[in-house]
């Protein structure tokens, strides 16, 4: 790769741009198209974001000398700028040493909000889980004659009640 800010790169729909646990030392900006931004946790993919033109994903490895810690894939054809950490940090280096700090917090922040929406997300659905493992245990364990009342009258509350947490997790 070019250590100019501006290389362009073409990026049909469907290519995996980023993949998550590997080395990155640039970012991209969208000019135009569309990318998800997802993450692997326990064999359970979770959809961090989805970016459109005028937005920049893989920004992480511009600051931190880390792994991906997502993956991020074309939904769209694209097109982006290039952007590598060694542009950035020429920019950087000519910038106030208050930017650059400002810059470094920023992205820590950003790389523990999204650690945590993961681990968030994998607590909700163990909810999930649990309470139709319990149900279908509790089910198990009637008399057949009493299974159909439990089912009339637990089915429709549990039914509810993973409704209400899909919503919320959508929302965290």
């Amino acid at each position: 790769m070019s250590n100019s800010i501006h290389e362009r790169r073409f990026i049909p729909k469907d290519t995996l741009v980023i993949k998550e646990g590997e080395d990155g030392s640039s970012a991209f900006l969208l000019l135009s198209g569309k990318v998800e931004v997802f993450s692997q946790y326990d064999g359970k993919e979770t959809v961090l974001a989805t970016l459109t033109a005028g937005q920049i994903f893989g920004e992480m490895a511009l600051v931190f000398d880390e792994k991906r810690t997502a993956s991020v894939r074309a939904v769209e054809n694209c097109n982006v700028i290039v952007i590598t950490r060694e542009a950035l940090k020429q920019k950087l280096s000519k910038s106030d040493p208050t930017v650059k700090a400002i810059v470094e917090m920023l992205s820590r922040r950003i790389f523990t909000a999204n650690s945590s929406h993961v681990k968030r997300q994998k607590n909700i659905d163990e909810l999930a889980d649990g309470a139709n493992v319990v149900y279908q245990t509790v089910l198990s364990h009637l008399p057949e004659n009493r299974q159909d009342d439990f089912k009339a009258d637990v089915l429709p509350k549990l039914k509810a009640f993973l409704s209400a947490i899909e919503k919320f997790k959508d929302s965290v």
